[in-house]
């Protein structure tokens, strides 16, 4: 008697694009996992409706992302720890008819940056464009590594309070001393920013012509400095190109990608056997 078909997806909306499936795919082909991987484009308000519908169906996991990564939260009946501290969920396990929300996306982000920034990261200032749940994720992951001054830009003056709130909490719960500021992205200022990290999906196919930040406050940012977005389509974004131009050394979203797919993989199997480099090949 074949073992039942294993069965995985995605949440996302119909105008997000994701390799997902390819790179999921591709991962259980060299694992001869029976399995399958499908997206389900959901709008925000029928999220809901087609969580309940997906819970009938015997999935083992998804993987959520924008724009469901927050309000997918009231729908589940557990939190992990690093999902209750990001406030955001990026993998949902369906295990004995509970539904379990976590959060990859912290390891994904952090494990994607080269080493020797990594561990040149104590007493560098960031700067992070957006602030929601890609947001708070790369928040936690320079937080648990002792950054000592970051600060949040963003659009929203209701996120941004939002924001706020989140921070402090976040840095009282690990016991940071990090120095936070948030502030409008009118009010941007790079001229101190060693690592600058764009989690919005401006500049994200289709609007590949957009950038969140205008190419002279890039021109402000040190000679050493590490641009760093989380967008993977296209590889290049248009910030991207611009921090190239001046010299600054840059990375896209592509290993995060990856990475935090391996390990959604790896929780969802309860094995540590997520083949990376297939999974990297498939989506490069």
């Amino acid at each position: 008697m074949l073992k039942e078909r294993l069965k995985l997806g995605i949440i996302k909306s119909s105008h997000t694009h994701s390799l997902s499936s390819i790179m999921h795919t591709a991962a259980l082909q060299h694992l001869n996992i029976n399995g399958e991987y499908k997206a389900y484009e959901v709008k925000s308000e029928d999220l809901e409706k087609v969580f309940k519908e997906l819970k009938k169906e015997k999935l083992k996991g998804v993987n959520v992302t924008i724009p469901h990564k927050i309000n997918i939260i009231p729908l589940l009946d557990e939190l992990t720890e690093r999902a209750k501290q990001t406030g955001a969920v990026n993998t949902v396990i369906f295990k004995d008819k509970k539904t379990i929300g976590d959060n990859t996306d912290i390891s994904g982000f952090w494990d994607a940056i080269p080493e020797k920034i990594r561990k040149d990261i104590f007493g560098k200032t960031i700067s992070i464009l957006g602030c929601g749940g890609a947001a708070y994720a790369c928040v936690i992951a320079f937080l648990s590594n002792n950054v000592s001054s970051m600060k949040i830009y963003g659009r929203n003056k209701k996120k941004l309070s939002d924001s706020k709130d989140f921070l402090d909490k976040t840095v009282e719960a690990l016991h940071c001393s990090a120095s936070i500021s948030i502030d409008l992205l009118s009010n941007i200022d790079l001229s101190n920013t060693n690592i600058l990290v764009n989690t919005t999906p401006v500049g994200m196919y289709p609007d590949v012509d957009e950038c969140p930040v205008e190419e002279e406050d890039l021109k402000k940012l040190p000679k050493d400095a590490f641009v760093y977005d989380i967008i993977y389509n296209p590889p290049e974004t248009k910030l991207l190109q611009y921090a190239k131009s001046l010299g600054l050394e840059t990375l896209n979203g592509i290993e995060m990608l990856v990475r935090q797919g391996a390990e959604s993989l790896n929780i969802w199997l309860e094995k540590d056997i997520a083949p990376i480099e297939v999974m990297r090949n498939a989506v490069t």
